[in-house]
């Protein structure tokens, strides 16, 4: 029975991470009985896996090296954007997986200041209700193609660079974005719906104008919610 059991026992086991808080953490929830009878790592692995990415902003991944032998690398998961939305700010990665900011490893120099605005059931036509419990990491409701179409599209604008936060909402079946943005001593607000000017570089257009007030000062409204013009108003 003796060298049943050491046949058995798990023969080496690594865990790959550059933070001690995960390495530890991942020990917490080891399953022990993988420790004397390593065949159960094959299934348990994927309880771990699931409960830590639950719990926190990870990513784990385990494998077998050889009989006996297995690897778990477990990393922080990369933030991609930075929403407002229930009364907190969160975190969603590039696969649509949210968590709240101040957990774990909280935001990557790409997302930069820029905070997008969710508003809550009853301020927008098509608001965004879900039961996604207010700890640990689930599923992003927040229809993230739209954020990113919205980034591929204006991200390299030199308007986009100088805003703060913006607000994506339902207008009469169409979105809509609002920004504020700031220059210097300057602020701007910008209302903006893509669909209404499928034919032009509305990106390009509001470079030249935001460059335009930016030389002639003060505080200023774009509103390029029109078919196919942009108003101008002072702020």
């Amino acid at each position: 029975m003796s060298d049943y059991k050491y046949w058995f026992t798990l023969k080496d086991y690594r865990v790959e991470t550059q933070s001690q808080i995960l390495e530890r953490r991942l020990w917490d929830v080891f399953p022990k009985r993988c420790l004397t009878f390593w065949p159960y790592m094959l299934r348990d692995a994927d309880g771990m896996k699931d409960f830590l990415e639950r719990d926190m902003p990870v990513r784990v991944d385990t494998h077998m090296n050889g009989l006996g032998r297995f690897t778990t690398k477990i990393d922080w998961l990369e933030a991609w954007v930075k929403v407002d939305w229930r009364g907190h700010v969160w975190c969603i990665s590039r696969d649509g997986r949210m968590w709240l900011y101040q957990r774990g490893r909280q935001i990557d120099d790409s997302t930069g200041r820029l905070v997008w605005k969710i508003p809550d059931a009853g301020n927008s036509e098509e608001a965004i209700t879900s039961d996604a419990p207010m700890t640990g990491v689930f599923t992003s409701p927040i229809d993230t193609g739209v954020i990113a179409s919205f980034l591929e599209d204006f991200r390299g604008c030199r308007w986009f660079e100088a805003a703060d936060d913006i607000t994506w909402e339902r207008r009469a079946g169409m979105d809509l974005f609002s920004l504020k943005l700031s220059h210097g001593g300057q602020k701007f607000e910008l209302y903006l719906q893509r669909g209404k000017y499928p034919s032009q570089d509305l990106g390009a257009e509001i470079d030249e104008l935001f460059d335009r007030l930016i030389n002639e000062g003060g505080n200023h409204i774009i509103d390029a919610t029109y078919e196919g013009k942009i108003v101008l108003r002072k702020l």
